[in-house]
């Protein structure tokens, strides 16, 4: 007779059932990290891009950024975050930052980002 049961006990289902939620909050929790990360470093290019043609001043790039975090609704990034620094060649727009993001109870995800583009004027 057992050989012919097939099926799952309530034990294993419940299991199943609470790594299953367990990883659905893990990406309901990190989503907006990554998506506002990847949102983050195409406006890093698209800027590096666009003001090659100009002659660009740190003090413009992070008006720039201000307005497109503010166009593209970025909440998990501080602009503070962004390091916009002068260099010989040109200007390096520096996105390194964590984030910490509270999972369940008394546990925390620490997530680090890290993008970096060197922007050089045209002459």
């Amino acid at each position: 007779m057992k050989s012919k049961q097939q099926g799952m006990s309530m034990l294993a289902a419940l299991c199943l059932l609470g790594v299953v939620l367990f990883f659905a909050t893990l990406a309901v929790r990190l989503a907006p990290i990554y998506l506002d990360y990847w949102t983050l470093s195409r406006i890093i290019t698209d800027i590096t891009e666009e003001t090659r043609s100009n002659d660009p001043t740190p003090g413009s790039i992070r008006k720039e950024l201000a307005n497109r975090f503010i166009t593209n609704r970025i909440e998990s990034v501080n602009l503070k975050d962004i390091k916009i620094s002068l260099d010989k060649k040109g200007i390096i727009i520096d996105a390194a930052y964590e984030k910490r993001v509270p999972i369940m109870f008394n546990v925390d995800a620490v997530v680090h980002f890290s993008d970096a583009q060197f922007l050089v004027p045209r002459i």
